[in-house]
């Protein structure tokens, strides 16, 4: 793997990781917000309905000074289950404090049964009169529904043989509290987002530099051993055209003078791989003539299609340009051109074809090959596959690299 492999490894841990980050943030505050507006909500209806079936009254003992209000039974200290108890435990729903009733902003209106209001109740909030509480209770009963909001209250219809008692509950601060919770969750999930992702990418940095590293030691490596194996080939290879002088040419010495350019450009795809794995300089690169490069490939191939009996086409159009190095479009050309004359039918054809994509630009290099029906065509572009499994040194292996043409 190389360094810009290992570094669009990182990239991708990191998407990877700050999307689950996030998500699991998001997530949780999600569900801290939904039970809160729940729980709000739950604890408004009850003392709504504590209220309503106290004919509008916060004490029982209130409702009894008049004689259209029957006191309900309190059901603030009713036996309750195991669960609802602990729901009210944890969420704090309950309203079995006295504390917590008297501290209820709200008013109710009472109406006969002819629903004329004989009653309201506004002593429990300052900025309601009682002209105004028959407004909203008026405007509560109108909508027909026994619960919900008007003008910023919540309302509860609560109807009886005798009368009828509206109750209208500010809840102005609940829903403040609501909303200051759900911009605390967003607030959090957005800043932990951040600094996760500056820690992440702190920690992932100081993380690939040891296999950036063997990455740089590996292609030196390479470079390097290339080098140090001309030198004895080119021995081998001065010796063996010398003794080709002396005592003439046999299957011998021609045997040796194959293997010695077999394994020159074995070397030399070694390096070509390393060399293409090294970081592009933007600024070798250039508007290039694909269609003039390609072209150029394929007549230099010509010339060894026709001595295997093959027939190489061309379908290049003129004017197929795009902004690359050269030297990688014609090394790409001639690996893809080589491989297909290697591995082509007898008295087969090798079709290459250029066509404009984009910004950049598709070589198709196609050929017949019978035997290839059940290949895995997919690896044809892994470094050092060979298509034939018995080894033979003939054809020799396909070897490619990577250049995407964009």
């Amino acid at each position: 793997m190389n360094q810009n492999a290992i570094k669009k490894l990182r990239r991708k841990f990191i998407a990877t990781a700050m999307a689950s980050f996030f998500g699991v943030m998001l997530l949780m505050s999600a569900t801290i917000y939904f039970i809160n507006v729940h729980t709000t909500m739950r604890q408004i209806s009850k003392t709504l309905d504590y209220i309503a079936d106290n004919g509008g009254f916060i004490a029982p003992e209130e409702a009894q000074m008049f004689n259209n209000a029957e006191p309900a039974a309190d059901f603030t200290h009713e036996k309750k289950s195991f669960f609802e108890e602990l729901f009210e435990d944890l969420f704090n729903t309950g309203i079995d404090s006295e504390e917590f009733l008297h501290s209820v902003r709200y008013f109710a209106v009472i109406y006969d049964t002819d629903n004329k209001p004989v009653l309201s109740i506004t002593n429990h909030i300052s900025k309601i009169s009682d002209g105004q509480a028959e407004n909203y209770a008026a405007e509560a009963l109108e909508s027909g529904s026994e619960s919900g909001s008007v003008e910023g209250f919540k309302y509860k219809v609560q109807r009886s043989d005798t009368n009828t008692v509206v109750v209208c509950m500010d809840v102005t601060s609940q829903m403040a509290n609501v909303r200051r919770v759900g911009n605390i969750a967003l607030f959090i999930v957005l800043a932990g987002t951040l600094l996760s992702y500056i820690f992440i990418r702190l920690i992932s940095g100081h993380m690939i530099k040891p296999e950036i590293k063997a990455a740089e030691q590996q292609k030196q490596f390479i470079t390097n051993a290339g080098h140090e194996l001309k030198t004895p080939l080119s021995v081998i290879r001065a010796n063996t055209e010398l003794e080709m002088m002396m005592h003439g040419e046999d299957e011998w010495n021609n045997s040796t003078m194959n293997q010695v350019d077999r394994m020159t450009g074995l070397i030399n795809d070694l390096v070509l791989i390393a060399r293409s794995e090294e970081k592009e300089d933007v600024k070798e690169l250039g508007d290039i003539d694909v269609s003039k490069t390609v072209t150029d490939v394929a007549d230099t191939f010509s010339s060894v299609a026709e001595k295997n009996g093959i027939a190489l086409k061309k379908d290049i159009p003129d004017g197929v340009v795009m902004r690359a190095m050269e030297e990688h479009i014609r090394q790409l050309a001639s690996l893809l051109a080589d491989n297909a004359i290697k591995y082509c039918d007898d008295g087969g054809a090798v079709l290459i074809q250029l066509s404009q994509k984009g910004k950049g630009a598709r070589i198709c290099v196609s050929n017949n090959y019978a035997q290839g029906e059940h290949e895995d065509y997919s690896r044809f572009f892994e470094r050092f596959f060979r298509q034939d499994k018995s080894h033979n040194i003939d054809k020799g292996g396909i070897i490619t690299f990577s250049c995407i043409l964009k």
